[in-house]
């Protein structure tokens, strides 16, 4: 199991690093020692063993572990990040998260601690198939997604190992996506009385909302947008009203009035009302179905 200790964790939560020092002992704890916080040894996240091979992990354990997954589905940041299998040492097995770690930018090599949840789902979505072999040597890495669901990460050694460098590039926008997705929740909390795209499924969010999150946020800047409001506020209308939204000629030419600075995009589309967006979505609709 994967902690991070800053998110925070009570001192008299049994899945504490100090409580679980004394339920598993010095040798189940292992830091993962993060190059950017290595002034703040205290702040790495750390590798707890659960199970030697052969040997069962403790039900309890696992279960206060899924507990508190669930109850940080919605924060920012999340204590337990997830659960691993591997057959090296812990010391390779800490070595390597941290490897992960490195990814190609335009020029050189930035670290992101990608052992972060939401960090982790963006970068599974940036590689194929045939590069499960990045992940190698964890065999199995079980970690919750923004979703509300969870998902698996496989690896078997004969794989492709290089990252694409698309994946740095998307680490960079991980905070706006953060902020993206705790916006989209609260808006499906919502009585809206129009938002005909919006998410109904038994998940919080839809399947792969981090990878859709940065969509629209790529999306967003390659129509000119720069401000971060701006570029939220496009992404939640498309959301919610339909993704092809910019490509409505009234909503573009507001969408390249924000670009330029004339006013904010959240003000210029203030005069639009819900009527105004069935006209505009059905516009859309039509427009689909004749192209």
């Amino acid at each position: 199991m994967l902690l991070d200790p800053l998110a925070d964790c009570a001192s008299d939560d049994p899945l504490h690093i100090e409580a679980l020092r004394q339920t598993l002992g010095d040798d189940a704890l292992t830091r993962v020692w993060r190059p950017d916080l290595e002034h703040t040894p205290h702040a790495c996240p750390v590798l707890v063993t659960l199970a030697s091979p052969g040997a069962r992990p403790s039900e309890r354990l696992l279960s206060l572990s899924a507990q508190r997954v669930n109850e940080d589905a919605t924060r920012s940041r999340r204590y337990v990040c997830g659960w691993l299998s591997s057959s090296v040492t812990t010391a390779a097995f800490s070595a390597h998260l941290i490897a992960l770690g490195h990814l190609p930018m335009a020029q050189g090599t930035q670290f992101f601690p990608v052992y972060e949840p939401l960090r982790l789902e963006l970068l599974a979505g940036t590689l194929k198939q045939a590069e499960q072999g990045f992940w190698w040597p964890i065999q199995h890495w079980l970690f919750p997604m923004s979703s509300g669901a969870s998902s698996v990460i496989s690896s078997h050694p004969h794989a492709s190992v290089v990252p694409r460098p698309l994946a740095g590039e998307v680490q960079q926008e991980v905070l706006l996506v953060s902020t993206l997705l705790a916006t989209w929740r609260r808006a499906l909390s919502l009585p809206l009385t129009f938002a005909p795209a919006r998410w109904t499924g038994a998940t919080t969010l839809p399947p792969h909302a981090a990878a859709k999150a940065h969509y629209q946020i790529h999306q967003a800047r390659q129509l000119g947008l720069k401000n971060h409001h701006d570029i939220i506020t496009l992404a939640m209308h498309c959301l919610l009203l339909d993704l092809r939204l910019h490509e409505h000629a009234r909503v573009h030419a507001l969408i390249d009035q924000a670009a330029r600075g004339t006013a904010s995009l959240s003000t210029l589309l203030t005069p639009c009302n819900d009527d105004t967006w069935r006209r505009i979505v059905t516009d859309l609709t039509h427009a689909g179905a004749y192209p």
